[in-house]
C-alpha cells in the first residue's frame, strides 16, 4: 500500500516560485528521477507563510531513500530560504471508508 507524505517548510511562497522559474530544469529532473523509483504524485501547496509538499510515494523507504540521497533538494531549500530542517509526516491512506472519492 502507498504512503503520503507531506513535508512543511518554513518558506515565503513566493520566494519558491520565483525559484521554480529560475531553476524548472533542476526540479524537473528530480521529479523525473523521483518517479522511476516510486513517486506517485507530488504537490505543493502554500499557506500561513509556508509550503507543504504533499506526496504519495509506494512506500516510506522509497522516500526516506530518495530524499536523503539528494544534494541537490537541500541546496534548493537553501536557495528559497528555507528556514530551518523540514517536517516530515508519513501517513497511511485508509482503506474501505464509503465516503473516499
Amino acid at each position: 500500500m502507498s504512503v503520503i507524505v507531506a513535508v512543511t517548510l518554513k518558506v515565503d511562497p513566493a520566494a519558491l516560485q520565483q525559484l521554480f522559474a529560475s531553476k524548472a530544469d533542476i526540479f524537473t529532473s528530480i521529479a523525473e528521477r523521483a518517479q522511476k523509483v516510486g513517486a506517485l504524485h507530488h504537490r505543493f501547496l502554500a499557506g500561513h507563510g509556508q509550503v507543504i509538499i504533499l506526496d504519495e510515494w509506494d512506500s516510506t523507504e522509497a522516500f526516506q531513500e530518495f530524499f536523503t540521497n539528494q544534494p541537490e533538494i537541500a541546496a534548493l531549500m537553501r536557495d528559497a530560504g528555507v528556514e530551518g530542517p523540514p517536517e516530515i509526516q508519513v501517513w497511511q491512506p485508509i482503506e474501505g471508508a464509503p465516503d473516499t472519492f
